[in-house]
């Protein structure tokens, strides 16, 4: 997924549904993923539609991480997988830089993906996991790649271990090293630490933020977890219902989230 994307008709940025209070509204998109009017429906039982995500605009300027966080079926995970190809798209665009992408095939739009439980694979160990997606490099840089990564992420050292070995955290880190060891232009994340304890995931966000600002990783990240989202995010949105309803800077969102709704959703006080 992060082989140089081929070049694609320049999008059509039209406008799609009215943005979330606190979005960036008519100006121009910044260089980055810009999502308009994106639309994911599914076909439930019997044939009825179901709208998974309803016209959202959304904004990831390079070099920023951006978090959802919304209640399960809110549309966060359908719009982060519309994102990556994995789901088609009922409306709207996705560009990078200006350029839709919505044509380009998921290997070659440049994105990495990372899931809540890593999904390493058993049958290699963590050089061979780590360097999966470096293909076409000679071996020399290859394995000075994957030792890199491998420092990046804390785990120095570990290449030749074998993944059923790992912690739970130390698995997360190396799906981590392994999603930027190609150096995807864009990191998705989906639920990255949620399958992990507390304390291991007050830790590894910590870890997280420090990791996509050295690397200077333009990051999409959907969480459930109010903390993990104000610590890794430059701006954090809300979703209900396939909706963006408010989007801002942490500390702006918890200050003033804007409405009743959200603030609810916040856990603050509406009185």
């Amino acid at each position: 997924m992060t082989d140089d994307v081929d070049d694609a008709d320049d999008a059509d940025m039209t406008d799609g549904a009215d943005g979330p209070s606190g979005a960036l509204g008519d100006e121009p998109a910044p260089e980055g993923l810009s999502l308009r009017g994106l639309r994911v429906v599914y076909r439930a039982a019997g044939g009825a539609s179901v709208t998974a995500v309803d016209g959202v605009d959304l904004d990831v300027a390079r070099g920023r991480t951006v978090a959802l966080l919304g209640a399960s079926g809110c549309g966060k995970s359908s719009l982060l997988r519309a994102v990556a190809g994995l789901e088609d798209l009922a409306g709207g665009t996705i560009a990078w830089d200006g350029r839709d992408v919505v044509r380009v095939p998921v290997h070659k739009r440049g994105f990495g993906l990372m899931f809540q439980d890593g999904q390493l694979f058993p049958f290699r160990d963590v050089a061979g996991n780590v360097g999966y997606g470096l293909t076409g490099m000679p071996r020399s840089e290859k394995r000075a790649r994957v030792e890199e990564m491998l420092e990046l992420v804390g785990l120095p050292g570990y290449g030749p271990r074998e993944v059923t070995t790992l912690s739970g955290g130390q698995a997360q880190r190396v799906a981590l090293a392994r999603s930027l060891a190609p150096g995807p232009r864009l990191l998705l994340l989906d639920e990255p630490l949620s399958a992990l304890d507390r304390a291991l995931r007050e830790q590894l966000v910590i870890d997280l933020r420090e990791i996509l600002a050295r690397q200077g990783t333009t990051a999409l990240c959907v969480t459930h977890d109010h903390g993990e989202a104000r610590a890794v995010a430059d701006l954090v949105g809300v979703m209900e219902a396939g909706r963006l309803l408010r989007l801002d800077a942490p500390e702006a969102l918890w200050a003033d989230p804007g409405s009743e709704k959200v603030a609810r959703f916040l856990g603050l006080s509406t009185a």
